[in-house]
């Protein structure tokens, strides 16, 4: 396992060599944290503070419920403790202005995380996170929205199978600092029933809007 004092060597290696690194990598990796994480504090935790912050919207456009846990980590800290919030019937680790569900045609109200190397929904990196080093919300884990991707359900909400993914899966989905966003972003993502290819159901980065502006600017 690789510790925190190598990430720095990892990341000037990738710079030097740029051969052995993606464009992607090489852009992910020395994208700024923001105004608040510059300079000396850009390594900080993710609950440190010294971070700028993404805000993010996720639209669910199918008739179904969606079951599914979403957050940001550092991708080159596996010892880092993703900042999350989970969409089930019973899902306690909600953002403030969110609702404990994302029911067929809703939002998720505008969710606010710490500026992080990766944001996901659903994707198998985050799961593991969650599941390796969850933090001081160990204790409220929704089972029913630690899922390997997107569930989606059609149970009424009273129902005690309100969170089990009859109708299907959306694959996980990962947008990358640097590359799919900036850091003061907003993030509109979406979550559709698939027009094509082998799955029912997909997740969308729909938009992007920079730091400053909103859906209505």
């Amino acid at each position: 396992m690789r510790k925190l004092a190598s990430r720095s060597v990892i990341g000037v290696f990738c710079v030097l060599a740029v051969a052995g690194c993606d464009q992607a990598t090489l852009l992910n990796q020395s994208a700024t944290f923001g105004p608040e994480g510059s300079g000396g504090a850009a390594g900080a935790p993710l609950q440190s503070g010294l971070r700028g912050l993404v805000r993010v919207v996720i639209e669910n456009n199918t008739p179904f419920r969606a079951l599914f846990s979403t957050g940001v980590f550092d991708n080159t800290d596996e010892l880092t403790t993703p900042v999350f919030f989970q969409f089930s019937p019973n899902s306690q680790i909600i953002a403030a202005n969110a609702q404990a569900t994302l029911e067929g045609n809703s939002d998720t109200g505008v969710m606010t995380f710490p500026c992080a190397r990766v944001f996901s929904v659903g994707s198998r990196s985050l799961i593991g996170l969650i599941d390796e080093n969850p933090g001081p919300v160990a204790g409220v884990i929704d089972a029913a929205a630690l899922l390997d991707g997107v569930g989606f359900s059609s149970e009424g909400i009273t129902s005690t199978d309100n969170a089990t993914p009859r109708e299907g899966f959306a694959r996980g989905f990962e947008a990358l600092l640097g590359v799919d966003f900036n850091c003061g972003s907003l993030l509109h993502v979406n979550l559709e029933i698939a027009d094509v290819g082998p799955d029912r159901f997909v997740v969308e980065l729909f938009e992007v809007f920079p730091a400053g502006r909103d859906d209505n600017g």
